[in-house]
């Protein structure tokens, strides 16, 4: 149970608001320590938005860091909607002929009759699927549909209504395309694919490339031509379709310069937009940003189109002056970027520093958080004994208020007997 203090009762002063602003006062060294803990709290938050920033940078280094990124292709279908190409790094350039011929389709059958039920009406036959025969007694459609897809028939099946009034019926369907397989049920539930043919017959993909015939299982093709994937969308009504995958190095390489300089401009923004309020937290990381500045400013950079603005502050890229260098000498233009066994190339000394601002348990905002988080430990531990000292002089505070009121009203009582006995004592 908590205590209930009046205070002032004697002397008339109000000695816990009196108290309250003696404290106050005695705790602006705990305050104090509070506004650094905030301060280093938004340091932290600040760093944090830095590293997502170099992380952007990172990405966009890590696509132009090797010379596996230099092997892309553009891929030129000649208008065909019938086809789509996607290459990889060993795609082989040149020039196709693609003419699609048929799909992939699955076999699929269903049996002649309908029920009125999936769940009550009771079958009993025989199911011959390929080689395997299935015999069931007194079971539902949706049990024998589980009967089926819980073998090894190579078949699966399913149930749909038709919308009339016995109106479920079972599908059987092939598990691969071109699969031929004969069904022939007797008993409550019939069909026979021998006599009557398939609903829907199987088929395997069928394509012609450069006058070779190749046959798959499904739409997808992908030893037609070295490296690619070729996914089959509809039949060729007008013969074949030529296709042209030329490689495209120097677009890669645009692009991703492109993204780099962008990248950095985002994070020089960032940090000069800091230090018109916070020069000192700016500074930390300045020199992180001149560091990568030496590195896109480096002669190999220069000669391929960035430049720096030095008023600003501020990188552009010139693709045009790329283009013109490497139209002159490609390889050139790939070892300054890439190097070889020899040399590392520019991108490649830029993706280690970068790689390594950002590594989780290294970089930049890994050590900065480390230092942080103990600086805010350290504050902790200093408002918990500050606290607890104003704990002890906030006690004695009232104490000593508390036993000044109880003199007073003391006093006060011996006063009051006094006057009360001299006025007896003149009375009589």
């Amino acid at each position: 149970m908590s205590s209930v203090t009046f205070t002032g009762l004697a002397s008339g002063i109000d000695t816990a608001s009196l108290v309250e602003s003696i404290m106050e006062i005695e705790r602006t060294p705990v305050t104090l320590l509070e506004d650094k803990q905030e301060y280093l709290e938004a340091q932290k938050e600040t760093y944090t938005e830095f590293d997502s920033l170099l992380s952007t940078l990172n990405l966009a280094v890590m696509g132009l860091n090797n010379e596996n990124d230099l092997t892309s292709f553009q891929v030129t279908n000649s208008g065909s909607e019938n086809f789509s190409i996607t290459t990889t790094s060993v795609t082989e350039a040149g020039t196709y002929s693609v003419e699609v011929v048929s799909l992939a389709q699955r076999q699929k059958d269903i049996n002649n009759e309908g029920f009125a039920d999936t769940g009550t009406t009771k079958l009993t036959g025989e199911l011959q699927i390929g080689e395997e025969t299935i015999s069931y007694e007194d079971v539902t459609l949706s049990e024998l549909a589980e009967m089926i897809g819980s073998g090894d028939y190579g078949v699966s099946a399913s149930i749909i209504n038709d919308g009339t009034e016995n109106g479920y019926r079972l599908v059987i369907t092939a598990d691969t395309a071109g699969d031929t397989i004969d069904i022939i049920g007797t008993g409550d539930l019939t069909i026979d694919t021998v006599t009557n043919g398939h609903a829907i017959n199987g088929s395997k993909a069928h394509a012609i490339i450069d006058g070779i015939n190749y046959y798959s299982s499904s739409n997808t093709l992908t030893s037609a031509i070295h490296g690619t994937s070729i996914t089959l969308m509809d039949i060729s009504d007008s013969g074949s379709d030529r296709v042209s995958i030329v490689a495209d190095s120097e677009n890669v390489m645009i692009e991703q310069i492109d993204e780099i300089v962008s990248a950095y401009n985002e994070i020089y923004q960032f940090v000069e937009g800091i230090y018109d309020s916070d020069p000192t937290l700016a500074n930390t990381m300045r020199s992180v940003v001149r560091n990568l500045k030496g590195y896109l400013t480096n002669s190999a950079l220069l000669n391929l189109g960035v430049s720096s603005d030095w008023e600003t502050g501020y990188l552009s890229f010139d693709s045009s002056v790329l283009s013109e260098v490497y139209e002159e000498d490609p390889d050139a233009v790939v070892y300054s970027l890439l190097g070889d066994d020899d040399y590392e190339g520019i991108f490649v000394q830029f993706d280690d520093y970068v790689a390594e601002l950002v590594n989780g348990s290294s970089g930049f905002l890994a050590t900065k958080s480390s230092t942080i988080d103990s600086k805010i430990d350290r504050l902790n531990d200093s408002i918990e004994s500050m606290e607890m000292r104003l704990e002890k002089r906030q006690a004695t505070l009232e104490a000593s208020f508390t036993a000044m009121e109880s003199l007073i009203s003391s006093l006060n009582s011996q006063a009051e007997y006094l006057e009360n006995f001299f006025q007896s004592d003149s009375s009589s």
